[in-house]
């Protein structure tokens, strides 16, 4: 869980990183130290980078301090 919490938050947080998901999943979850799973990396196959930060908001929102 806490990969994802790191996820969401870099996304929210890194409009490079946001961008980097997209071109390249696997190096920039790597990047940031997240094994990329065939399941995370099949769930972003396709998506852009608009897409990514609305998923990461919706997910954030529970979050947010």
């Amino acid at each position: 869980m806490a990969d994802f919490q790191t996820l969401v938050g870099k996304i929210l947080s890194d409009e490079n990183f946001a961008k980097a998901l997209v071109g390249n999943p696997e190096k920039a979850l790597r990047d940031v130290g997240i094994e990329p799973t065939p399941e995370i990396l099949e769930a972003l196959k396709g998506i852009d980078t608009e897409s990514v930060k609305k998923l990461a908001s919706a997910f954030g929102q529970d979050k947010a301090a």
